[in-house]
């Protein structure tokens, strides 16, 4: 198991909100659940239209248009990309630019005349971007996650998460053991999600001779940790842990003294109020617990029970 990120400075505040159904499994099991990437709710289809600023079309033309000045600077370096067709075109064209460089211009202008000849039209270009898609997310994948906010008062939060009945946990890391609390990281918000790539011709030379896994972290990073601004108000902040190989799991134990407070939600039934206050004094008898309620002026504020 591997952090994302390498330990930071201490953090703000950040709550886990649960229904009742969770604040159970999480304080009697001692652990949260990290979710798959696939389970977020604001993930989008991945498209070879939505990894460039161009068009679809415009992005290919600009592969094709730049392919021989991208295998000129990479002559000695082996094709990675995992198409065999295109990856023994790449090998050819190593091998017939390594003897005689100055054919190069030549080659750029038949490919821009008729790149069909090459076997390197848009169906292969296209091939090459969903080759990109399907790497980032079987990379995504290998990652589990979990969501957190700052947003305590939140009335949309409590509503969207516990329905007013479940909880909110203040989680805070213990630095002492180099715990992964540490390393929660901010999302960010924008009017539209931003494309994945944009430069479409370092993209290609990524493809077709970087290490797929290493290319495709910047990008991944974009789907987890950047969302749309209808998103905003949720304040998030995520931890993304990558799986080993052959490591699975989607629960992740945590330290007792990592759970710091308790936050009663203001419709909780009685009986489940008293189960989860035992469970959470199970788990650190230190834990301070409040209720939340209502002010006045009808938002949301709580008390120390």
């Amino acid at each position: 198991m591997a952090l994302a990120k390498d330990l930071r400075m201490p953090l703000q505040p950040l709550y886990k909100f649960l229904d009742v159904e969770g604040a159970k499994k999480t304080l009697g099991n001692r652990c949260f659940r990290h979710a798959k990437p696939s389970s977020f709710n604001d993930t989008e289809d991945l498209t070879v239209a939505g990894i460039f600023r161009e068009s679809a079309e415009e992005a290919i033309a600009i592969m094709a248009a730049n392919l021989i000045d991208v295998i000129m600077k990479n002559l000695h370096r082996p094709p990675l990309c995992l198409g065999k067709a295109l990856r023994a075109n790449i090998e050819s064209f190593q091998k017939v630019l390594k003897k005689n460089p100055t054919l190069a211009a030549n080659l750029k202008l038949a490919i821009a005349s008729n790149a069909g000849i090459f076997n390197l039209g848009a169906p292969v270009m296209e091939s090459l971007a969903k080759e990109t898609i399907d790497g980032i997310d079987a990379l995504m994948q290998r990652h589990r996650v979990l969501c957190v906010t700052t947003a305590l008062d939140s009335e949309k939060m409590w509503s969207d998460y516990t329905k007013n009945k479940g909880i909110a946990l203040r989680i805070e890391g213990n630095p002492a053991k180099a715990s992964k609390f540490e390393c929660f990281e901010k999302v960010s918000y924008f009017e539209m999600r931003p494309v994945l790539y944009d430069d479409v011709v370092a993209y290609v030379e990524g493809a077709l001779f970087a290490d797929r896994t290493a290319r495709n972290l910047e990008p991944m990073r974009k789907i987890i940790y950047w969302k749309t601004l209808e998103w905003s108000h949720e304040n998030e902040y995520r931890l993304a842990i990558f799986l080993s190989d052959g490591e699975e799991w989607e629960t992740l134990s945590y330290h007792p003294e990592e759970i710091t407070e308790l936050y009663l939600g203001v419709g909780m039934d009685e009986a489940d109020k008293a189960d989860i206050q035992q469970k959470a004094t199970a788990v650190n008898s230190a834990i301070k617990i409040f209720r939340m309620k209502r002010s006045e002026a009808g938002s949301l504020v709580w008390n120390m029970l």
